[in-house]
């Protein structure tokens, strides 16, 4: 799955998408300007970006299949200012027409600065 060719949103960020061979999905993205809140943080928006998107990336390498986020719940740990950020992904259950997903993003210390939990509707023909 290439998230970056199917979504101008996802280039417009700046995600990176990285793939490995066992099935794992992880996004980058080096934090920019563009990115920033008026504290001169990383805005929440990008975490929840972050996330819909790994969440969402990681079930469809899992099943092959389209699916929409039905919800999205996101814990802000820390706040990051600069570096570059890695998100991951995992299914905790995945149903024929459903699914829970629970992510992390860390920074380039591996300090988690947000986690999430999203439910996905599995988009199937038929």
């Amino acid at each position: 799955m290439d998230l970056a060719n199917e979504s101008q949103f996802f280039n417009h960020v700046g995600f990176e998408m990285k793939e490995a061979d066992e099935g794992d999905v992880t996004i980058l993205l080096d934090i920019d300007e563009k990115h920033m809140n008026r504290n001169d943080t990383l805005h929440g928006g990008v975490h929840a970006t972050m996330l819909d998107n790994v969440l969402g990336a990681v079930l469809h390498h899992r099943t092959e299949l389209p699916s929409t986020t039905v919800s999205l719940n996101v814990n802000y740990l820390a706040p990051v200012k600069k570096g570059r950020l890695s998100a991951t992904g995992t299914i905790l259950q995945l149903g024929y027409k459903s699914a829970t997903v629970e992510g992390v993003i860390t920074d380039a210390t591996g300090t988690a600065i947000a986690k999430g939990t999203g439910t996905f509707k599995i988009l199937r023909k038929g």
